[in-house]
């Protein structure tokens, strides 16, 4: 009898479940439909223009004046006078004296070669009258001793020599006086009043104010951009001169000068020194300051126009020299490219990319070929 309560009971538990079940079934909630709409991404782009240009060429240099006078001393003796101009940071001009050394002993050996000279002189007169005589008195055989030849010119050698040396004293007592040999500034100055000078010894250096020159280091590839091998100068002067764009970090100020050579030999890391020069009134720069030596400034050299160059904002390339371009369906490949030049902001391609292609721009790290995307911001 217990056994069949249990039983019943398990049966009863069944048909719940079952009825339960069937109810949940029947009564279930009817799933809502929606719409799936695709997460198209919207990229900025830029289109590829065509252009006949110069490519900028970017490079760095030390500005340094084209005329470096070293002034030495050409007289050995005591300096008893100086200029107020031989202090750093005068100006001079072409003839200014700078120094004087002491007159003196230079006076005294021209005196000493004034008699020297009046002695030859006087030796070279008392040889002619010999030689007159001793002329008459020798046969037609005798020799060139006996008619007084040699001793002729022994005395008139002697003569010679002692003028040569007494306008070599002359040119020591100019040499006294220590002029500036250009128009310039004193940047150096060795000496004091009261210095006991040697032959050579250094006395001031001056710099010109009327040209600079800035050393311009430039590898291969932008030798060739600038053309910098066709520099060559011939009679008819130089056959291409680019232009050379000089820039203060600081101020902003901007110099005009060219290209005018190149060094002789690669220097050590391989590069090829260009030297760009800045003359005349472009010493002044466009905001009126005046290019000083010892600067470092930034170059944007100029050289020859180029036909026909693809030009897009530097940010546009991906890494392994590739852009992103949009097709007309606005879906996206990734294109190689050939960089002719990478400049500040911008890069010049070999590439024939099409006029108006459009080139996705700025870094998108899920962007996959064939993906369909939404062009914005065009530029």
């Amino acid at each position: 009898m217990k056994d069949f309560k249990f039983i019943l009971i398990g049966l009863l538990l069944i048909v719940a479940a079952a009825v339960t079940g069937v109810y949940a079934y029947y009564n279930r909630p009817k799933p809502e439909m929606q719409d799936l709409q695709a997460n198209v991404p919207v990229v900025p782009f830029t289109q590829v223009t065509i252009s006949s240009q110069p490519i900028p060429v970017l490079t760095r240099g030390r500005v340094a004046s084209a005329q470096v006078n070293k002034v030495a001393s050409q007289v050995s003796g005591l300096v008893t006078d100086l200029s107020p101009n031989l202090t750093k940071g005068a100006l001079v001009k072409k003839g200014d004296l700078l120094a004087q050394v002491d007159e003196q002993p230079i006076i005294l050996d021209i005196a000493q070669k004034k008699a020297n000279l009046a002695q030859t002189k006087l030796k070279l007169e008392e040889t002619e009258a010999n030689a007159r005589v001793m002329r008459r008195q020798a046969g037609k055989n005798s020799s060139d001793f006996a008619r007084f030849v040699p001793q002729l010119e022994f005395a008139t050698s002697q003569v010679e020599a002692a003028q040569a040396a007494l306008d070599y004293a002359y040119r020591q007592l100019e040499h006294t006086k220590i002029t500036a040999p250009i128009d310039g500034k004193v940047v150096e100055v060795f000496i004091n009043r009261g210095d006991l000078i040697q032959t050579g010894s250094p006395v001031a250096v001056v710099y010109g104010l009327e040209k600079a020159e800035v050393r311009l280091p430039l590898n291969d590839t932008q030798i060739a951009i600038v053309g910098a091998r066709d520099t060559y100068t011939d009679d008819m002067g130089p056959s291409f001169m680019p232009e050379v764009t000089l820039r203060d970090y600081e101020s902003g100020d901007e110099w005009a000068g060219y290209l005018v050579r190149t060094d002789g030999e690669r220097s050590r890391n391989q590069l090829l020194y260009a030297v760009a020069q800045v003359s005349g009134k472009d010493m002044t720069g466009n905001q009126g300051r005046y290019l000083v030596p010892g600067s470092f400034v930034e170059a944007e050299i100029r050289g020859r126009e180029i036909r026909d160059m693809r030009i897009l904002p530097r940010d546009v390339v991906q890494p392994g020299d590739t852009v992103w371009m949009i097709n007309a369906d606005n879906t996206i490949q990734l294109q190689s490219v050939n960089i002719r030049y990478r400049g500040k902001e911008k890069v010049y391609l070999d590439t024939l990319l099409p006029p108006g292609t459009r080139i996705i721009s700025g870094n998108f790290h899920r962007l996959v070929e064939g993906m369909t995307v939404t062009p914005a911001n065009q530029k």
